[in-house]
């Protein structure tokens, strides 16, 4: 019998994520708790991240950047060997308003090489992506306060967000994915703990690093977890 592997696509933790009620390390105990073997650290980066209220760091980039860092590191460190954690990214550029992008692959490199990550567009945004070999989705397309974008700037969508708190309209998402031709996936869109561990994807082959996680989008090779009990769309 083939053992299958659960890997969370959209996850927060404090201090990074400031809409997150909870700690990198109470994060990994919970992922550790709900049987995941990989977790992508998708923690927001926005100008919320940076806001003077939350972010208390030196005004540049590469401060901003350890800042945005220290939360990675302390989920690795409190997952040590029980789960292994990949480095992603939800983006906000700022002319965009709430729209989120999740970006896997990420590196340390890029994101220092990159100061105006936020005051990009997304024709921009895509474009550095991919020349860095990376792959981007739309988060939550067709929650309040989101713009469509074009298919073209995108590697595939978020077709399955799991957040009790807001309506996703994930029937409208993978309606539009299907329309153009878009690989799907899903998340859990956790910003609390092991109650919210419930999507993400499933696959065939465990997934420790980000190469092994690209090829595996890349590919198709994985089945959508559609846990958790997602807002409804009483519109």
């Amino acid at each position: 019998m083939t053992t299958a592997y659960k890997t969370e696509l959209h996850c927060h933790c404090l201090p990074v994520s400031v809409c997150a009620h909870i700690s990198p390390e109470e994060q990994a105990m919970a992922y550790i708790a709900a049987g995941y073997t990989t977790v992508v650290l998708t923690n927001h980066l926005s100008a919320a991240t940076f806001h003077p209220f939350y972010y208390k760091g030196a005004d540049d980039w590469q401060s901003k950047i350890d800042h945005y860092l220290s939360a990675y590191r302390r989920f690795c460190s409190a997952a040590g060997d029980r789960l292994h954690v990949l480095l992603g990214a939800e983006i906000c550029p700022d002319r965009y308003g709430a729209t989120d992008f999740l970006v896997y692959g990420m590196t340390e490199e890029f994101l220092r090489s990159h100061p105006d990550l936020l005051a990009c567009n997304i024709e921009e945004l895509s474009g550095w992506v991919r020349t860095a070999g990376m792959r981007i989705y739309q988060a939550h397309p067709f929650r309040d306060r989101m713009v469509i974008t074009s298919p073209h700037h995108l590697d595939g969508i978020e077709v399955y967000n799991a957040q009790r708190r807001e309506c996703s309209r994930n029937d409208m998402a993978e309606l539009w994915a299907k329309r153009f031709h878009l690989p799907g996936i899903a998340g859990s869109d956790n910003h609390r703990d092991a109650a919210d561990a419930v999507s993400g994807i499933e696959t065939d082959e465990i997934i420790k690093n980000n190469d092994t996680l690209l090829k595996i989008l890349a590919s198709g090779q994985y089945r959508l977890i559609r846990g958790g009990e997602p807002m409804e769309d009483e519109t």
